[in-house]
């Protein structure tokens, strides 16, 4: 998106506050999926019916009208607001001005952010300090962190912000083909849930350039057998008996590990989320480890079977 651009250009006399808006923010917009008209919009330079903030018994003006607000169906959700190269988008001033359009009856968005091309700075409304600040260099190889804060899907759930990224989506946006055979060692499984009486799936954690994702496996049901067969028998039966009964979920805790192969499936949509599952193909060992682990969920509502739990409980027996 921005390959042709260097820094350079910033310090150039003449790429002023109106070439931000149309060679740094104007692409951005596009490519998180605004557009002058639909469902999830851009305003440009939207002015307000009453433009001041009452507090107690005095108006407080408004005085800047930010060069976007965006929109999902029709409801405010950003505001970000260009500044020359020359301009800082972390001095007071400006941030004040953004946040009084921000928290404005007529706009009441909770985020807010200000872009000069050399930084885009994000901040919440409740907060005094960004919640993202990232330079130019880093538009693109962060452009997940953008996505989390200003592409609509976050900004309409907002808790999608706490789940780490998807594993199979980053493989297949550096090109990974479903036919390309991914070989894994030492997998370790948390939570498993029954999704048709033939497919299951389980959920893993795995760092991949130095940020966590999660991973969800898909397999079919024969192999079930074959997942749980380095478990204890005890624990192996009621384990797969909690798969078969409402609420047809498990919580592996980590304990079963796995060395498997797996391609990539079809992009799934999930309740908040669009994923791309894994799908094992082959599992070559399966190994029961209930080593502790620094990240082992705490989380697990109190319907869902826990096998390190179970585990535990029979080591105190």
């Amino acid at each position: 998106m921005f390959s042709k651009i260097t820094e350079e250009v910033f310090d150039d006399p003449d790429f002023k506050e109106d070439s931000v808006r149309e060679v740094i923010i104007a692409p951005m917009l596009s490519k998180l999926g605004y557009f002058p008209t639909g469902a999830t919009k851009v305003i440009r330079s939207k002015t307000l019916k009453h433009p001041y903030i009452r507090v107690g018994v005095r108006n407080f003006p408004v005085t800047m009208i930010p060069d976007y607000t965006l929109l999902c169906e029709d409801k405010p959700v950003f505001v970000l607001d260009a500044k020359s190269p020359k301009e800082d988008v972390l001095k007071e001033e400006h941030i004040q001005q953004a946040y009084s359009y921000a928290v404005h009856p007529e706009v009441k968005c909770n985020e807010f952010g200000l872009c000069n091309g050399r930084q885009l700075a994000i901040f919440h409304v409740d907060q005094s300090d960004p919640v993202l600040v990232l330079n130019f260099v880093e538009f693109e190889s962060r452009w997940e962190d953008i996505e989390k804060f200003i592409s609509p899907n976050y900004l309409k759930n907002p808790a999608l912000r706490k789940f780490a990224p998807d594993f199979g989506s980053k493989l297949k946006r550096l090109g990974t083909t479903e036919d390309t055979d991914l070989v894994m060692f030492g997998v370790r499984l948390n939570t498993f849930a029954r999704v048709t009486d033939d497919l299951f799936t389980a959920s893993a954690n795995c760092d991949f350039g130095d940020i966590p994702h999660c991973v969800s496996y898909d397999f079919p049901k024969q192999m079930l057998s074959k997942i749980v067969a380095g478990l204890p028998a005890p624990l192996r039966d009621m384990f797969c008996d909690a798969l078969n009964r409402a609420p047809f979920q498990a919580a592996a805790g980590l304990v079963i590990e796995l060395d498997l192969t797996a391609n990539l499936g079809e992009e799934t949509q999930g309740q908040l989320e669009t994923f791309i599952p894994l799908v094992i193909q082959k599992i070559h060992d399966s190994r029961f480890n209930p080593s502790p682990v620094p990240n082992d969920p705490q989380d697990i509502p109190d319907k869902v079977f826990q096998l390190r739990k179970a585990f535990k409980m029979q080591e105190q027996a």
